[in-house]
C-alpha cells in the first residue's frame, strides 16, 4: 500500500519537487570539478534513465517515479551497493552495525559497505572530496552542514525532498511529524532551495558545575545575588552574562580567596571554561541580535556580517573578564579541552557539548555533576547553539544506490533505533516520540543513579537537553561558512589569550580592530 505524505513538512519540499520534476533531470557531473552553474535540485535519475523517470506516475510520488527500482512496499528490486562513510567512535559501533543489520534484513537486495574513517569531521570530508574525482565516495555520509555546502558546491548533494514525499519511500505523516522539527529544518539551511541533509548527531550545549556549589552563600560579598539567598540550581539555570561577570564572578573570587582556592585555581584555571571558541561567538551573536553572518537570497553567496561595532564591544567585555579569570576557553587553554580543568577540579563552570557529556567527568575525581543552560543576554530569550553532524545522500548518477541510501537512513533513525541510539551515544533523539518513551524517561531520573558517577551525569544530561530543546539555533550555511567559523573562533582566542591582557583603553581598541579585520579577510576569502 502506499504511505499517506505530509505535504505540510517543511512546505517547499512539495514546491522542489515539482521543479524536479518539470525539467530538471540533469545528471550531476561525476567529476570533482566544482560545476560553474550550480541547479537547485540535484539529479533523481540513474545512469541509464528509464523513460518514465521524469515525472511522477501518480500526483503522489513528489515527483520522483521509483517504480523501476523498488516495489509498491518500498523495497529495492534492484542488486544495489550502498556505501556508509562515518567517524563512528568503537564504543558506538555495534550499535550502528545493529542497525544496519536490520536493514539489510528488510532489503535483501541490498548489500551494504559500511566504513569507519579515522580521524576528525573535516578529515572524513576531506577524503569524500578527494574521492570524487575517482568515484571513490559514499552514498550516504555523516557530516556537518558546512560540509554539505561543499558537497552542494560539487554537485554531489542529493535533494532528498521527493523521496521524503515518495508515495513507496517516503515519510507517513507520522514519521514526518515525530522528527524534531528544528532537526528537519537544519536540513533546508543551504543556499539551494531543497532538503539537502537529514538528522543523526545532534547535540548542544550546557553548563556543567560541581554541585557542592549549591548552597554556597555569597550574601557576605553580593547581598543581591539570588535575591540573598544560597545559590540553587535555578538560579544557576537562568544566568545572564551580565549577573555572571558583573556580580556572581566577584563573589566568587572573594569566597574563593577566603576559602583557600577551594572552588578553583586561579593560576592553572579560572571560574568558566568554554570548550569552544567558535561556538562562543556564533551563540553570542545570535543572543544578543548581532550581525554574524547572512546569504544574499538571491545569487546564494555567503556574507560576513560580525565585523561590527557591537561584537567588538562584547568581545572588549570577554577580554576585560578573561583578565580577572572569570573566563577561558579551549584556545586561551593551549589548545586543552576544558572538560580537564574542569575534571580536575580547577574551575567552576564547564561549558561543553552535550555529545561529550562523558568527559566532563572523571573516575579519579568523581564528582556529582549538574547541569545548566549556558548563559544568556539579559533581557533576552535564551539561546543555545544546535551542532552535531547530520547525514547526506550522495549522487553517484544512480537512482537505486540514491533510493537505498535514502531508506539505510530511514533505518537507522525509525522509532526504536532513533532511541535506542539516543541512549548508546548520549546524543539528543531527532524524534520527539523518544523523548516521551518510559525508557527514556527511565534515563532521565538521576536520582535511580548512584552519586558521583557518570551515569547520574548522563542523565542530568538527558534532562537538561529535553528542556532546551526549543532554545536552539543553527547558523546560515554557505560556501565558506566552515572558514568563517574558524576564522571567529581564533578571534575570540587573541581577544581573550593572556598575551592580550595588559592592553587597555585604545592600545586594546586598536588590538581587537585588528583581530576582527583580520578574522574578516580570512572569512571572505574563503567565500564564493
Amino acid at each position: 500500500m502506499k504511505l499517506k505524505k505530509v505535504l505540510t513538512l517543511l512546505p517547499l519540499l512539495a514546491t522542489t519537487a515539482l521543479v524536479a520534476s518539470c525539467g530538471n533531470n540533469s545528471s550531476s557531473s561525476s567529476s570533482a570539478s566544482k560545476p560553474s552553474t550550480s541547479s537547485t535540485t540535484p539529479s533523481t535519475s540513474s545512469t541509464t534513465k528509464p523513460t518514465s523517470s521524469s515525472s511522477s506516475s501518480s500526483g503522489d510520488n513528489g515527483g520522483l517515479d521509483l517504480s523501476s527500482v523498488v516495489d509498491e512496499n518500498g523495497v529495492i528490486t534492484v542488486p544495489t551497493t550502498v556505501t556508509l562513510w562515518s567517524t563512528t567512535g568503537k564504543a558506538t559501533q555495534p550499535a550502528l552495525e545493529k542497525y544496519i543489520e536490520e536493514f539489510k534484513s528488510a532489503q535483501p537486495n541490498v548489500t551494504v559497505t559500511n566504513e569507519y574513517v579515522s580521524g576528525s569531521y573535516s578529515d572524513l570530508e576531506n577524503k569524500v572530496v578527494t574521492g570524487f574525482s575517482s568515484n571513490n565516495y559514499p552514498d550516504l555520509v555523516v557530516a556537518y552542514p558546512d560540509h554539505v555546502a561543499d558537497y552542494l558546491d560539487y554537485g554531489k548533494a542529493v535533494d532528498l525532498s521527493a523521496f521524503i514525499l515518495n508515495d513507496y519511500v517516503g515519510l507517513t505523516e507520522e514519521d514526518a511529524n515525530d522528527y524534531v522539527d528544528s532537526f528537519m529544518s537544519e536540513g533546508t539551511n543551504y543556499t539551494q532551495t531543497g532538503m539537502y541533509s537529514v538528522p543523526w548527531c545532534k547535540s548542544t550545549e550546557l553548563m556543567f558545575y560541581n554541585e557542592t556549589l549549591i548552597g554556597v552563600d555569597l550574601s557576605a560579598y553580593d547581598a543581591t545575588i539570588n535575591n540573598g539567598n544560597a545559590l540553587d540550581a535555578d538560579y544557576l539555570n537562568s544566568l545572564t552574562w551580565e549577573e555572571l561577570f558583573n556580580k556572581l564572578c566577584p563573589a566568587l573570587e572573594k569566597y574563593n580567596i577566603a576559602n583557600n582556592n577551594s572552588l578553583y585555581d586561579p593560576e592553572t584555571g579560572g571560574i568558566l571554561g568554554y570548550d569552544s571558541d567558535d561556538n562562543l561567538f556564533i551563540t553570542l551573536a545570535e543572543q544578543y541580535g548581532y550581525n554574524y553572518t547572512s546569504v544574499n537570497q538571491v545569487t546564494g553567496k555567503g556574507s560576513v556580517d560580525f565585523n561590527n561595532p557591537e561584537m567588538k564591544a562584547l568581545m572588549t567585555t570577554f577580554h576585560n573578564a578573561a583578565t580577572k579569570k572569570y573566563i577561558f576557553t579551549k584556545g586561551t587553554n593551549n589548545g586543552n579541552y576544558v572538560n580537564t580543568v574542569f575534571t580536575e577540579g580547577k574551575c567552576v563552570f564547564s561549558i561543553g557539548s552535550t555529545g561529550g557529556v562523558k568527559y566532563q567527568f572523571s573516575d579519579t575525581n568523581p564528582m556529582n555533576i549538574g547541569t545548566a543552560r549556558i548563559p544568556h543576554a539579559e533581557g533576552k530569550d535564551p539561546k543555545v547553539i544546535l551542532q552535531g553532524p547530520s547525514m547526506a545522500v550522495l549522487d553517484h548518477n544512480n537512482l537505486a544506490q540514491k533510493t537505498a541510501a535514502w531508506l539505510l537512513w530511514k533505518t537507522l533513525t525509525s522509532e526504536d533505533n532513533a532511541l535506542d541510539w539516543a541512549l548508546e551515544s548520549g546524543y539528543m533523539p531527532v524524534r520527539k516520540s523518544s523523548y516521551e518513551d518510559q525508557e527514556y524517561i527511565d534515563a532521565c531520573d538521576y536520582t535511580a543513579c548512584a552519586p558521583r558517577t557518570v551515569d547520574r551525569l548522563k542523565a542530568k544530561a538527558y534532562s537538561a537537553c529535553a528542556e532546551v530543546l526549543t532554545d536552539t539555533f543553527t547558523s546560515p550555511v554557505f560556501i565558506g561558512s566552515s572558514a568563517t567559523r574558524s576564522a571567529v573562533g581564533g578571534l575570540v582566542t587573541q581577544c581573550l589569550i593572556k598575551d592580550s591582557w595588559s592592553l587597555t583603553g585604545s592600545e586594546l581598541d586598536s588590538y581587537i580592530d585588528g583581530k576582527f579585520a583580520d578574522a574578516e579577510n580570512t572569512a571572505k576569502l574563503a567565500i564564493k
